[in-house]
C-alpha cells in the first residue's frame, strides 16, 4: 500500500469517526432537551396543584369536607414531587454506581420485601390505592437464607418495580416472590395492571419513555426513568431483568442476582428464560 492510499484511507477513518462524534453530541442534545422538557412539565404539574389548593384552604367559602379534599391533593401532589425528586437524584447518582456497588453485605431476601410492603402499606391511601391488595407469598416468611449483595440498591429495585405496579395497577393485587436457583436469586414483581404492548415491550427500560397511552394520550404520570433506573441498578449487581406482560391482564418482572460475587455478572445463558407473555400463575 503507497504512502497516498494510506493517507486516504486514514482521513477516510477520520471522516468517520467525526461523523460518529457529531451524532452522540446531536444525541446527548436531544436527550438533555427531552429531559428537561420532561422535567419542567412534571415538576408544574404537582407545584401548580400544592399552590392551588393550598390557598383555597384559605377561602372560607368553602366546607370543611371539600377543605379535606383539598388536604388530600396537597399530600398526593407533595408525594408524587418527592417521588420525581428522588428518581432525578438516582439518575445523577447512576455515575457513582461503581463506587456503591462495593458496599456488600449478608442480605435476608424476607427481610427486604416485608421493609418495602410496610412502607408502601402506609403509602397506598396518599395514592389512592388503598384498593390495591399488595402482598408477598406465604412460603416467604419460611425462608432464612442469606446472600451477599448491596442491600441499598435491591432495595432501590424493588420500590422502584413496585411504584411503578402501582402507578398501572387500578383494582387487583401487586404480588412479591423470590426463589433460589442455582447461582442466583430470582425476586418477583408481578401486578393485575394495564399491562404492556408486544411493540412497546422493548422499550421499557429507556429513559424517559411514558409507554402506557391510549389516543395519544398519556394515562399515567411520571418522566419514565424509574424503569430505567431499575434496569440501571440491577447492572450494577451483575444481574438480569426480563418482563412478561399482556395488554388488560397485567406485568411481571424477574429480577436475577448472583449469590456469590465470584460468580460475576450474570448472562442470559445462566437464567431461566421467561416466554415475555406468558404471565405467571
Amino acid at each position: 500500500m503507497s504512502d497516498d492510499t494510506k493517507i486516504e484511507v486514514l482521513e477516510k477513518r477520520i471522516k468517520e469517526l467525526e461523523e460518529k462524534l457529531n451524532f452522540k453530541e446531536k444525541e446527548v442534545d436531544s436527550l438533555k432537551s427531552v429531559f428537561l422538557a420532561n422535567i419542567s412539565h412534571e415538576i408544574r404539574t404537582p407545584m401548580n396543584a400544592i399552590v392551588g389548593f393550598s390557598s383555597l384552604l384559605k377561602d372560607s367559602e368553602f366546607t370543611a369536607e371539600e377543605k379535606d379534599e383539598f388536604v388530600d391533593e396537597v399530600i398526593k401532589s407533595s408525594s408524587n414531587l418527592t417521588d420525581l425528586i428522588e428518581d432525578v437524584i438516582e439518575v445523577a447518582n447512576l455515575q457513582f454506581s461503581k463506587k456503591l456497588q462495593a458496599l456488600k453485605d449478608l442480605i435476608v431476601p424476607s427481610m427486604i420485601l416485608q421493609d418495602v410492603i410496610e412502607e408502601f402499606q402506609l403509602r397506598k391511601e396518599s395514592l389512592y390505592k388503598s384498593q390495591i391488595d399488595l402482598k408477598k407469598r406465604s412460603a416467604l416468611d419460611n425462608h432464612a437464607k442469606k446472600f451477599i449483595s448491596n442491600p441499598r440498591i435491591l432495595r432501590k429495585i424493588m420500590k422502584n418495580l413496585i411504584d411503578n405496579a402501582f402507578k398501572y395497577t387500578k383494582t387487583g393485587s401487586i404480588e412479591l416472590d423470590f426463589e433460589y436457583k442455582n447461582n442466583y436469586i430470582e425476586f418477583l414483581v408481578k401486578d393485575t395492571g394495564v399491562g404492556i404492548s408486544k411493540e412497546r415491550l422493548s422499550l421499557i427500560h429507556e429513559n424517559f419513555h411514558k409507554l402506557w397511552q391510549r389516543d395519544g394520550d398519556v394515562l399515567y404520570n411520571g418522566i419514565g426513568i424509574g424503569l430505567s433506573t431499575a434496569k440501571n441498578f440491577i447492572d450494577i449487581l451483575g444481574g438480569i431483568i426480563q418482563v412478561q406482560s399482556e395488554e388488560g391482564i397485567g406485568t411481571a418482572f424477574y429480577i436475577s442476582i448472583p449469590l456469590q460475587s465470584e460468580f460475576g455478572p450474570l448472562s442470559i445463558d445462566q437464567i431461566d428464560k421467561k416466554d415475555p407473555y406468558h404471565l405467571p400463575s
